[in-house]
């Protein structure tokens, strides 16, 4: 069950071809400037697969145009007959496991279609600075101490007398702060330290940050269309300074709600407060689990209302004990949507070998899928197959000012303030 979870954490990708017929074979035309670019992270993101003998990246059902992923993680595509929309659908082949991930209607002739994992590994760069000094008003506790800026990264804990040394590391010279806290796992009082200068692998000392913003406020906040989620899991306020992450705070679903809180006075005068409901679960079929983002009102309450449900209608979905089902041959996945969703993601996982996973997703102006045959050239699993399934099926909305193809640009929206999420789970079984 934790490998079904953490695959299903993982999109992207697409099908569907809306090109003229061409008069060469699938791989033929690779002279002159590539008439669509795909790039993709996939290659990163394989190790599940085993022993890989390749991905290759498909225009529609493949039939007309395919192409290798290559190291790089882009696929090139020349031809003059691929015009307009496309759907795309990556296929990583491994050793006796296929995943097929598939983006429908995707615009623009260079696209990035990724798989949903963020970067993995360490700090990035190289030290840009050593900064030393200590944590004031602590009263014998310790304390962590982080570095926060764009492209910047470092993080250590104070010493018993408060004092501490932490290295910065980053891409370039810049300007970073100093964020502590007294308990990262319960945050009870923050201390932020700004404007520091660092670059060149210098070294300074002599810093002063003292802990004293203790978290004793509370922000009052209102959630409404709650009813078909159940119950209310809990409310949650994230702080940022710009974009960058500072801590988060959060409260369960009694009422009223009111989520701790810092005075938003000097240092964090400017520090952003986005808040968060989550309610439901998962594995309740009938609505599953949603997390709807709002920024803080000016004044007064914040209101957060939840959106409508994402409803899976086939396969009819089931619980493990209790799965739903669904015809093999013919299958097409349907499904319906808040209208304020940007996409849909659908995944079908199944429970026993030969393992052909398939993701979709689309924008909520589409609500079906059908499954297609891949090309024996590059998979040697082909259709999905009877048997039983996991099935996840989640919604984003990215915000006011976004749409869907905002998803597929190299550089594709954060978490906005009012953006929103859903997930939920089943089980299904394909039958013959």
């Amino acid at each position: 069950m934790h490998r079904l979870i953490a695959l299903a954490v993982l999109l992207c990708v697409a099908c569907g071809d809306k090109t003229d017929p061409p008069t060469h074979a699938p791989d033929a035309g690779t002279e002159g400037p590539a008439t669509l670019i795909v790039h993709s992270d996939w290659w990163d993101f394989v190790a599940g697969l085993g022993d890989m003998r390749g991905i290759t990246v498909l225009l529609g059902d493949g039939s007309r145009f395919r192409q290798p992923l290559g190291r790089d993680g882009i696929a090139r595509f020349h031809d003059a007959a691929i015009t307009g929309p496309q759907d795309i659908t990556v296929v990583m082949v491994g050793d006796g496991k296929v995943w097929a991930s598939t983006t429908l209607n995707v615009e623009g002739t260079e696209v990035w279609v990724r798989s949903g994992s963020g970067l993995l590994g360490g700090f990035p760069g190289s030290r840009q600075a050593t900064l030393a000094g200590r944590v004031t008003n602590l009263s014998g506790r310790p304390a962590q101490v982080r570095v926060v800026g764009k492209g910047f990264a470092g993080v250590t804990n104070t010493q018993g007398d408060g004092t501490f040394i932490i290295e910065v590391w980053g891409e370039t010279a810049g300007e970073v702060a100093l964020f502590v806290t007294d308990n990262p796992q319960q945050v009870s009082a923050v201390g932020l330290l700004r404007d520091i200068a660092v670059g060149e692998g210098r070294t300074t000392s002599g810093l002063v940050i003292p802990l004293d913003h203790p978290v004793d406020q509370r922000l009052p906040v209102e959630v409404t269309n709650l009813q078909p989620y159940g119950a209310l899991s809990s409310v949650t306020a994230t702080f940022s300074l710009g974009s960058e992450y500072l801590f988060t705070t959060s409260t369960a679903g009694a009422t009223p709600i009111e989520v701790p809180a810092m005075a938003r006075t000097p240092p964090f005068d400017t520090v952003g407060v986005r808040l968060s409901a989550t309610a439901g679960s998962d594995e309740r079929i009938a609505s599953g689990r949603v997390v709807v983002n709002a920024p803080l009102a000016a004044g007064g309450v914040t209101s957060l209302a939840l959106p409508a449900p994402v409803t899976l209608t086939s396969p009819s979905p089931g619980t493990e004990a209790a799965p739903g089902s669904g015809p093999r041959s013919g299958l097409t996945l349907r499904w319906s949507a808040d209208p304020a969703v940007h996409s849909v993601t659908i995944r079908m996982i199944p429970q026993q070998a030969p393992e052909l996973d398939w993701y979709v997703t689309a924008p909520a102006t589409v609500g079906s899928f059908t499954p297609f045959i891949l090309p024996a050239e590059v998979s040697p699993l082909r259709e999905l197959g009877a048997g039983r399934y996991f099935v996840q099926w989640s919604s984003r909305s990215l915000g006011m000012g976004h749409g869907y193809q905002d998803l597929y640009t190299a550089a594709p929206p954060v978490v906005e303030p009012d953006s929103w999420s859903s997930n939920t789970y089943g089980y299904s079984v394909l039958q013959d």
